[in-house]
C-alpha cells in the first residue's frame, strides 16, 4: 500500500532526474565537439583516447540531446568557433586567479596642425615677410636674439626734405649725404651750410663682371674737401667677392687707400645684385655671402675701424644669414618706407634717393644717423 507522500515524491522526482540528464549531455555534447575539433587540429596520427560509453538514452533523451546537439552545431558554425575560442580553462592559474589579457591601446592620431595665413603672420608681431632675388617671398621668423630697433617714429619731424629724430625735445640725428663720382661736382661748403653733418664716400668697388679693384675717380678729392669743409665722413666699399680671400683683398684695398685720413664715421660693406644684369655674386648662397662679409667686416674691426653691414630689409634677411652678422655689426638700412618693416637694430638709415640737394650737381641719397660716431 502507497502512501499519499511516496506517490508525489516519485511523480517530481522522475522530471528532475531526466533534466540532470539533458544538462550532462550538452555538457558532454559541448565537450564531444571540442574534443574532435582538437583531433582534427592536432592531426590524424594522433592517439585517441577510448570514450567511455554512456548508457544508451530513452527515445526521449535522445530527441532532446538531437535537439540539443543542433543547436550547437547552429551556433558553432555561426559563429565560427574554433577548439581554442573554447579553451578557457588556460585563464586560471594554479592560484585561481584569472589572467586577461589587455587589447593594446593605440595612440589617438594627431591634430593637423593649422597652417597660418598671410593675415594671420602679419598680424602676429613675429613674422616679417622677405622677397626673394626670384621673385618669390617668404615669412621670417623674428629672431629673439637680436635686438629690435626701438626708436618712436612719431618723434620724427622732416624739413625741406632733412629728417630729424628727437627725443625729450631736442634733436639727437644727424643728417647726411651719400656721395660718389655719380654724384658730379660738389661744393662741400654748400653742404655744411645747408645742414648735412656728414657724407659717406664711396672710396672703391669690385667690378661685378671683371672682379677687377678700383678706386672711385672722386674719392681723394671728395675726402679732402669734405674734410676741409668740417663734415665728417665715412666710407664705403662696394663688393662683388665671391670669396673669404676676396673678401680680405677689399679690406686691404680700402686700409691702404685711408691711411692719409683720418674718419670719424664708420667704413660700411656693400654688398647688391646688379640690376638687369649678371654678376659675380649670383652664383653665392646666403652662407656664402655671410662668409665673405664677415671676413672683410671683421679685418676692418681689427684694424681698429667701426663697421657698418648695409642692405635692404630683403637683403639683410634673405640674402644673409641674420644670427651670423646682426649681433655683432651695425646696420647701414636702405629703406624708403615711412616706417621700415625691418625688426631689428639699425645706426644709419637711407631714408630718401634721387634727392636734389643744395652744392650737389646730381640727385643723391638723404641718410639719418641715430647715432653721433664722433661720441663713440
Amino acid at each position: 500500500m502507497r502512501l499519499p507522500e511516496e506517490h508525489d515524491e516519485r511523480g517530481t522526482g522522475k522530471p528532475v532526474v531526466y533534466t540532470v540528464l539533458a544538462v550532462s549531455l550538452f555538457v558532454l555534447a559541448i565537450l564531444a565537439v571540442v574534443y574532435f575539433s582538437n583531433t582534427r587540429t592536432g592531426g590524424r596520427n594522433q592517439a585517441r583516447r577510448p570514450v567511455a560509453a554512456s548508457p544508451s538514452p530513452t527515445p526521449e533523451e535522445e530527441m532532446e540531446f538531437a535537439e540539443g546537439q543542433a543547436d550547437i552545431e547552429a551556433l558553432y558554425k555561426e559563429n565560427k568557433l574554433r577548439a581554442e575560442d573554447l579553451d578557457f580553462w588556460d585563464m586560471y592559474q594554479s592560484g585561481g586567479e584569472v589572467i586577461i589579457e589587455e587589447e593594446p591601446k593605440t595612440s589617438p592620431s594627431p591634430t593637423p596642425s593649422h597652417e597660418p595665413t598671410d593675415e594671420e603672420l602679419a598680424a602676429d608681431g613675429e613674422h616679417v615677410k622677405v622677397a626673394l632675388k626670384d621673385g618669390t617671398e617668404e615669412w621670417h621668423e623674428i629672431s629673439k636674439d637680436i635686438p629690435l630697433y626701438t626708436y618712436d617714429f612719431t618723434n620724427i619731424k622732416i624739413t625741406a626734405g632733412k629728417m630729424e629724430y628727437y627725443q625729450d625735445g631736442e634733436p639727437t640725428s644727424c643728417l647726411g649725404v651719400e656721395l660718389s663720382e655719380n654724384s658730379g661736382n660738389v661744393d662741400f661748403e654748400a653742404l655744411k651750410d645747408f645742414g648735412v653733418d656728414f657724407v659717406m664716400l664711396r672710396l672703391g668697388s669690385r667690378g661685378y663682371e671683371t672682379g677687377l679693384l678700383s678706386l672711385d675717380k672722386n674719392f681723394v678729392s671728395n675726402i679732402t674737401k669734405a674734410q676741409n669743409a668740417g663734415l665728417e665722413v665715412g666710407v664705403y666699399f662696394f663688393s662683388q667677392a665671391v670669396s673669404e680671400k676676396e673678401a680680405v683683398e677689399e679690406a686691404e684695398f680700402v686700409t691702404n687707400n685711408l691711411v692719409p685720413y683720418k674718419i670719424s664715421y664708420p667704413v660700411a660693406y656693400v654688398m647688391e645684385y646688379i640690376s638687369n644684369d649678371e654678376c659675380r655674386i649670383d652664383s653665392l648662397d646666403a652662407e656664402n655671402k655671410t662668409a665673405v662679409a664677415k671676413a672683410f667686416l671683421s679685418y676692418m674691426d681689427r684694424e681698429g675701424y667701426r663697421t657698418l653691414l648695409y642692405g635692404t630689409k630683403d637683403w639683410l634677411l634673405g640674402e644673409l644669414e641674420p644670427e651670423e652678422l646682426l649681433e655683432d655689426y651695425d646696420v647701414w638700412l636702405n629703406d624708403q618706407t615711412p616706417v621700415p618693416e625691418y625688426p631689428y637694430e639699425f645706426k644709419l638709415w637711407k631714408y630718401a634717393v634721387r634727392q636734389k640737394i643744395n652744392g650737389v650737381e646730381n640727385d643723391v641719397p638723404y641718410i639719418i644717423s641715430f647715432v653721433d660716431y664722433t661720441r663713440k
